[in-house]
């Protein structure tokens, strides 16, 4: 057997546009999950706040770094349009309402650990921001649609 060909095959999977799209969304959405995961602890362990509070101010400052970080880096649009800005701050709030269900159910509801549910934060956002943002916020009709679903430059 022929170990080029596999080589081969996976590096024209690692170096397709959808692969690279999948990356720069990861390194993005790292980012942004670390800093909602690295402030959500700072503001309950300083016991500045609840767990539900300290996990809902953290992710309203996480937005401005996804924001930046997804349109530039991501899906490398080249400016901002108030339709896009709206749609990104909708799904922002709906990622907001999610956290807080996520974590009012794991800390109040089911009396686990905070971190029991900030992590669930961390997995569900990510993967609900990647659909949305592809499909509907950074997605346009027209000739951008393919560009931007793939996060090539122009």
């Amino acid at each position: 057997m022929n170990g080029t060909g596999a080589t081969s095959g996976l590096f024209a999977l690692v170096t397709s546009s959808s692969m690279r799209l999948i990356l720069r969304f990861g390194v993005s959405g790292v980012t942004t999950t670390l800093a909602y995961f690295v402030l959500t602890n700072v503001f309950v362990l300083s016991r500045m706040m609840t767990p539900v509070l300290s996990s809902v101010c953290a992710y309203v400052i996480s937005v401005a770094v996804s924001y930046l970080m997804q349109s530039r880096f991501t899906f490398r649009v080249n400016g901002d349009s108030l339709d896009q800005v709206a749609r990104f701050v909708v799904m922002s709030l709906a990622g907001l309402v999610v956290s807080w269900c996520v974590m009012a159910l794991t800390v109040d509801l089911l009396h686990w650990p905070y971190l029991t549910g900030a992590i669930g934060v961390c997995v569900i956002i990510p993967a609900l921001n990647f659909f949305l943002m592809r499909g509907w916020v950074f997605g346009t009709r027209g000739s951008r649609e393919r560009i931007v679903a793939t996060g090539e430059s122009e």
